[in-house]
């Protein structure tokens, strides 16, 4: 399975995030938890040299663990991060005085260009520092349309469309994204994803497998989980698809626990 996913839109949204840098005072980089490495755009990282902060988003579903660790490596690297949790409002107050502290000399409201890769959480960012439901948000990649500048205490926010790069180098960086949805479920294998999502837990987090699924055949866990949960065509034969579907959607929803897909910093 090979995995490449860069529709002609994000050309064209790579080409308005750099001109809307010229308006902007600063970014604000969302990242997945999940994939705290995986989903940082290297395109996004040499546009500018503006104050970049960054927002380490759905710590909740990430293993926390992990997720201290790529704080700790980003700080100790001189990056102004800082992780939240939108559902509970974890972490909003560090962010605003990060904010702040960041634009302390500037005689106006900070304006700040949000950027991140689909479905990392920006347009919910947004709507938790606004306190407002104006971004769009939606569980597919692709979802936020269109120039929005919106007001938040302190703060003046202008959304912009998730991008990726134009190529995966590197296929289990591809596969992460994948897995959280960052790449669209059309576009892909599902069968081939959640196989390998399954061995991949089962190396690395088998609590959680064990949990939500019981004692998997390791040769077949994808079959096994279809035939648990009644994924099954006329005749009896597991329905892959729909069992595929099944185990991604457990993953994204946090019911197989708070996994980290990327390695630590110092595995990397």
């Amino acid at each position: 399975m090979t995995i490449q996913w860069y529709p002609g839109h994000m050309t064209k949204a790579k080409r308005m995030i750099e001109e809307e840098l010229k308006l902007v005072d600063g970014l604000l980089e969302v990242v997945d938890a999940r994939v705290p490495l995986s989903s940082r755009n290297p395109d996004l990282q040499g546009l500018t040299n503006k104050p970049r902060l960054v927002v380490l988003s759905k710590i909740d579903l990430a293993d926390p663990v992990k997720t201290k660790e790529w704080l700790d490596h980003w700080q100790s690297q001189g990056e102004q991060v800082v992780g939240v949790n939108l559902l509970q409002g974890q972490g909003m107050g560090r962010l605003r005085n990060l904010v702040s502290r960041t634009f302390s000399n500037s005689k106006r409201l900070p304006r700040l260009l949000v950027v991140g890769i689909p479905n990392v959480g920006k347009s919910s960012l947004i709507n938790a520092l606004t306190k407002r439901r104006r971004a769009q948000v939606g569980a597919r990649p692709g979802v936020t349309r269109g120039k929005q500048w919106l007001s938040g205490p302190g703060m003046l926010l202008l959304d912009s469309p998730g991008i990726l790069w134009p190529k995966f180098e590197d296929q289990e960086v591809a596969k992460r994204l994948a897995v959280i949805a960052s790449i669209r479920d059309e576009v892909l294998d599902q069968v081939n994803l959640a196989a390998w999502l399954l061995e991949w837990l089962a190396q690395y987090y088998p609590a959680g497998v064990l949990e939500r699924y019981g004692v998997l055949d390791p040769h077949n866990p994808l079959e096994e989980v279809g035939r648990q949960r009644g994924c099954l065509l006329q005749g009896g034969d597991v329905d892959f698809n729909q069992a595929a579907a099944l185990v991604l959607k457990d993953f994204r929803t946090g019911k197989l626990g708070a996994i980290t897909l990327d390695h630590s910093p110092s595995e990397v």
